[in-house]
């Protein structure tokens, strides 16, 4: 239960939230979107 809550609602939620951070603490926007994806069942193209 917690491994499908940690997942489906904490990665994604905290996720977001760090990407606002990245032009900040990189200095600029990222060439490619974050994914949040933890377990790489999709594949990126």
């Amino acid at each position: 239960m917690l491994k499908k809550a940690y997942k489906k609602i904490w990665v994604p939620v905290m996720g977001r939230l760090l990407s606002k951070f990245i032009p900040l603490i990189e200095g600029s926007k990222p060439k490619i979107k974050p994914t949040y994806d933890i377990d790489f069942e999709k594949k990126s193209s």
